[in-house]
């Protein structure tokens, strides 16, 4: 939203999805490809930049949103058996390996 950080922006995000409060630590990374097209049921194609941020929770309970199917804590090296798009588990993967400096692809 216009006059917000991204670190704002994680922050409502990760609230509003899953009522968790949480405090960034790192940037993780920032994501885009022009491989990676997302089209919308309307036609509607664009390419993501993602920034991807580690964040420690600091308030709140896990819980649905309208925005959500299904949330949990898993496991990185069972991620296979988690409905997950591909594209996430590329950040998920480099979050883990907590490199000094963020990742820019």
């Amino acid at each position: 939203d216009l006059g917000e950080r991204a670190s704002e922006a994680c922050i409502k995000e990760t609230i509003e999805k899953t009522d968790l409060g949480v405090r960034v630590t790192r940037l993780v990374g920032i994501y885009t490809s022009p491989d990676l097209i997302i089209e919308y049921a309307d036609g509607n194609r664009w390419q993501p930049v993602a920034m991807t941020f580690e964040a420690e929770v600091v308030s709140g309970e896990l819980r649905m949103s309208d925005e959500t199917t299904d949330y949990g804590y898993f496991l990185v090296d069972r991620l296979d058996e988690v409905d997950l798009m591909e594209h996430h588990l590329e950040r998920i993967q480099d979050a883990v390996k907590t490199l000094p400096d963020a990742i820019i692809k």
